[in-house]
């Protein structure tokens, strides 16, 4: 009954102008009418009552069901057409992700049209997240389907970020992130893929395996494939970045050499105007100077490798960042991103973080403070007439130190300078010092103080 009661509040939600402007009849074979206004009813029935309220709705028995039937034979001539139209054996993969502190784990569970079922789990020995976990699962069943002769799969997934990223409802902002994507997406053009979203509770089995593969201790279970994978499949050493046309050089030595432009007019102008600052020596890029030799083009491996040994080699001093680059431009080399790679490379280098000067300039401005030290400012105020007490007191001069809030107080008969006076000298002067501020409301009885130490309003 919740749930015909929530798809009616769904309907309202939706089309509310027409429930509103229109009786609304609903045709239903349950007594929904009866168990929304039930004394007896849930909370959420009784909450959707009242919203359905507002509506002219009227609820009737369904004597006809044509609709229903044509429905129903939709449906039923839709399945047919799919049973007729897979003519190639459909294998289906079961994929989840695992990740805790210890390390990642992958499992998988591919079953053949036939029937028959492998269970795979693979140990992911390096850190990761649970979405590049779930990844790692999706890419190592591809390549398991394609390795066992799969050519139309069906992948069942229970992430909604995997499912939604690769059918592009989701963006995919995280570089990692984007990496997997390129990766699951290229194994899924070499095979027909049909990728669904399942509950966690449909995938218990891969689910296991994951676990399984990413506990303490791995557990081999018997008649499973288990693999410990060493590196992620986005590391480093990836095959675009191994290729040559990817170094920031190749474009402008193509150019240099042969002419070869981008398809793109922007780019095509934009090289252009930066080969006019370069020159090719013998196949080997330099860069021009106005008043120095023209400087050697480095790549990121000897970029590095240089780096290295200015920073840190036989004659280097562990510099910073900026003295670093200036050594390697006297040196004679060159790339654009020289000082960003110098600033990353100092604050990674071990000794440099031992041994450096420790900078006692605090991170924030100093807040100043009005008294910056006890007993240096005091305010003075006269309170009363009070009744009349013993030895006819009925006034009550007051100092307050502004850092301590340290209270001085005493009663008087007469409020007179000489009072003040003596006040001052005896409860502040003498217990804490000669203060540096006294500050009064401008009373007759404050303009002359004692030491001659001047008041302040």
């Amino acid at each position: 009954m919740e749930k015909l009661a929530f798809a009616l509040v769904t309907a309202a939600r939706k089309l509310k102008p027409y429930f509103q402007a229109h009786t609304i009849i609903v045709l239903t074979d349950r007594p929904l009418r009866r168990a929304m206004g039930s004394p007896d009813a849930a909370g959420r029935l009784t909450l959707w009552a009242i919203e359905l309220s507002e509506f002219d709705i009227q609820y009737r028995p369904r004597t006809a069901i044509k609709g229903q039937a044509v429905a129903d034979f939709i449906a039923e001539f839709a399945n047919c057409e799919d049973e007729g139209a897979e003519e190639s054996p459909q294998w289906s993969i079961h994929v989840d992700g695992s990740s805790n502190r210890q390390a990642g784990g992958a499992g998988i569970v591919l079953q053949s049209p036939e029937g028959d079922t492998v269970e795979c789990m693979v140990r992911l020995a390096f850190p990761t997240t649970n979405n590049e976990a779930e990844y790692e699962a999706l890419i190592a069943g591809l390549d398991l389907a394609k390795a066992a002769g799969a050519e139309k799969v069906k992948v069942y997934c229970d992430s909604q970020v995997i499912v939604n990223q690769i059918s592009g409802e989701y963006e995919c902002k995280g570089e990692r992130m984007k990496k997997y994507l390129e990766q699951a997406r290229r194994r899924m053009n070499e095979l027909k893929v049909k990728i669904m979203q399942i509950p966690r509770g449909e995938n218990e089995q891969a689910d296991r395996l994951a676990k399984a593969a990413s506990a303490e201790h791995m557990v081999t279970i018997s008649s499973t494939l288990a693999f410990t994978q060493l590196s992620p499949l986005i590391s480093a050493v990836d095959i675009q970045e191994l290729d040559p046309q990817h170094d920031w050089t190749t474009p402008l030595i193509s150019f240099l050499k042969n002419g070869t432009l981008p398809n793109d007019k922007g780019a095509a102008r934009k090289l252009k105007v930066q080969a006019t600052r370069f020159v090719l020596i013998r196949d080997v890029l330099y860069k021009r100077g106005f008043s120095r030799p023209y400087l050697r083009c480095l790549g990121s491996d000897e970029a590095d490798y240089v780096m290295r040994e200015v920073h840190e080699g036989i004659c280097g001093n562990h510099s910073g960042s900026r003295s670093l680059v200036h050594k390697l431009v006297r040196a004679g080399y060159f790339w654009p991103t020289m000082l960003k790679d110098a600033e990353a490379y100092v604050k990674a280098c071990d000794k440099c973080q031992r041994f450096s000067n420790i900078i006692r300039q605090p991170p924030e401005e100093l807040t100043p403070v009005t008294a910056p030290w006890p007993f240096a400012q005091w305010g003075l105020d006269i309170m009363g007439p009070f009744p009349t007490a013993i030895r006819q007191l009925k006034f009550l001069v007051v100092g307050i130190d502004y850092f301590t809030k340290w209270v001085e107080a005493e009663a008087l008969a007469t409020i007179t300078e000489k009072n003040i006076r003596s006040f001052v000298w005896r409860c502040i002067i003498c217990r804490f010092g000669i203060p540096r501020i006294l500050v009064s409301d401008n009373g007759k009885q404050f303009t002359t103080t004692p030491s001659g130490t001047s008041a302040r309003s």
